[in-house]
């Protein structure tokens, strides 16, 4: 008697702490994996390049074995830009050889700059690859609009970042107490400097103020700025935040600030409208079709530190404003940005892709 075999659908994606893994984190503790039965491949870790070669190898053979016993009924693949790109893009034409239909989910804030950077060979080859995806996801339509740009035939299709709505009351922070959180990776393109260095005039207005920076990156370098602005004395260095100290401390703020010069749709900016947690952010990436400046947020051009300041003083000495912004931005968020709301739309794209 022939034994039956059974297809499951394979998520591959980084293992390495982030945006990217946190959307396929949410996917398994809001039921996506138990449902389709998905298999997680790892093709990227932290550490150093030659167990980033192993992980990576790792996966593709994974792939390989898993497709010719015909247990793969299709691939979802996150990817950014760069190196993750022309990884994932293996796996995508690997699979696509063998006959396995592949979903791209592209996340990299960078992904222009890296597109815009390529010689005319590169262009073309990421067109092609594009092109011979069988569903493109992107983020947000300026994004959907700059793939059909580079890739005209490409199947485009936008499913938002998505957060699971916190159950309960939010709690009620002090007013007598001003704190600002950021949380992403410290660097030139989160806008951490630029952070650092309009503080100083927050602390005129609000010297009891305090700035909680969370994640890893440039943490030294960042810190010696802050004692040459003479505001350490104003800023927690918090490390990698993980999900029960994200909460604890999107409770204990009062605005969220994310000034980047690039990115995608933010978990980071979603999850504090879900917290109702005011933002200041940049009119970078999808971010526009999520906040209408003034009314659930507060947009400012990136690198702009003077509109930085001002924006966290506003909302610092303004309770009611603060307030106001804060209940729009998660019925925003409800509305339109959550598990309720998304993950259907991308059940229905792989109920039309899986074989």
């Amino acid at each position: 008697m022939n034994k039956t075999i059974v297809k499951s659908p394979v998520m591959v994606c980084t293992q390495a702490r982030g945006g990217m893994r946190s959307v396929v984190e949410a996917y398994q503790r809001d039921g996506l994996f138990d449902r389709w039965q998905f298999r997680w491949l790892w093709t990227h870790c932290e550490g150093g390049w030659l167990i980033k070669l192993i992980t990576a190898a790792s996966a593709y053979f994974q792939m390989i074995y898993l497709i010719l016993r015909g247990k793969v009924s299709f691939m979802h693949v996150h990817a950014a830009m760069r190196g993750s790109f022309w990884r994932k893009n293996l796996f995508i034409t690997t699979a696509r050889l063998l006959g396995v239909p592949s979903i791209l989910h592209l996340h990299g804030s960078e992904m222009k700059t890296f597109y815009q950077a390529l010689p005319n060979s590169g262009k073309r080859l990421v067109k092609w690859a594009l092109e011979n995806t069988d569903v493109v996801l992107v983020l947000s339509e300026s994004w959907k609009t700059f793939i059909l740009g580079a890739a005209e035939k490409a199947n485009v299709i936008v499913i938002n970042n998505y957060v699971t709505m916190p159950t309960g009351a939010s709690k009620k922070k002090s007013e007598d107490d001003f704190n600002v959180l950021f949380l992403g990776i410290l660097g030139e393109r989160k806008g951490v400097f630029d952070l650092l260095k309009a503080w100083p005039e927050v602390l005129k207005k609000s010297p009891t103020a305090k700035l909680l920076i969370g994640g890893n990156g440039e943490i030294e370098k960042s810190k010696q700025l802050a004692a040459s602005l003479g505001i350490s004395h104003a800023v927690e260095f918090l490390g990698w935040v993980d999900e029960v100290e994200k909460q604890s401390f999107l409770e204990l703020a009062h605005v969220f600030v994310l000034p980047s010069y690039n990115e995608g749709l933010p978990m980071s900016v979603l999850e504090a409208m879900s917290y109702e947690v005011p933002v200041v952010t940049t009119t970078v990436g999808g971010i526009p079709e999520l906040i209408q400046n003034g009314e659930n947020g507060i947009l400012i051009e990136p690198g702009d530190q003077s509109a930085l300041s001002s924006a966290l003083i506003k909302l610092g000495l303004d309770d009611r404003y603060r307030n106001a912004i804060a209940k729009a931005g998660k019925k925003r968020v409800k509305e339109s940005f959550s598990d309720q709301t998304v993950i259907p739309q991308l059940e229905h794209v792989y109920a039309k892709i899986k074989r």
